[in-house]
């Protein structure tokens, strides 16, 4: 019986990845990094790893119904680039990163999760704000971490994750 059960299941995420799926980066609005993947697992189970894998995020609005997950930011200090003719030391250079995961249940007991990751450097600009928050580039490593984070916790509940 489990493994009819199973076989259905992958029959589900074979069809979905066949026709709509791609994995990897988009743009959002701009500056946006997106991630998405395939799960065949109950919705409970994803919508649970996903809190468990963002306690290091602020969560700002948890909304089951609509499966949506977004955090605040989440500040970590970077080595900043020197300023001026002896390289100076930048005042304090961070980033910030902001996540925001929607999961959409589908047929054959399968779930679509969507990572979306704004990034924003604080450091040198000039002009009258000499420091400010600015948009970079998203991090496809920390994004990767926490697909990576979370599949082992979806894996380990007996989940199948596509890949």
């Amino acid at each position: 019986m489990l493994s009819l059960s199973l076989a259905s299941l992958l029959r589900g995420i074979s069809l979905l990845a066949g026709t709509s799926l791609f994995l990897g980066c988009g743009s959002l609005s701009g500056s946006d990094l997106m991630a998405e993947r395939y799960l065949a697992c109950p919705m409970d189970s994803v919508w649970n790893s996903s809190l468990e894998t963002l306690k290091a995020y602020p969560v700002t609005k948890k909304d089951k119904s609509n499966g949506l997950i977004e955090t605040g930011w989440r500040v970590e200090y970077v080595q900043g680039a020197g300023y001026g003719l002896l390289q100076r030391e930048g005042m304090g250079d961070k980033e910030r990163s902001q996540l925001t995961l929607t999961m959409k249940p589908l047929e054959f007991n399968t779930v679509r999760l969507q990572i979306a990751e704004r990034r924003q450097h604080w450091g040198f600009r000039g002009g009258a704000r000499l420091y400010d928050w600015y948009p970079v580039q998203p991090s496809q490593k920390e994004v990767g971490h926490i697909l990576s984070n979370l599949t082992k916790k979806l894996e380990a509940e007996g989940c199948f994750v596509e890949s």
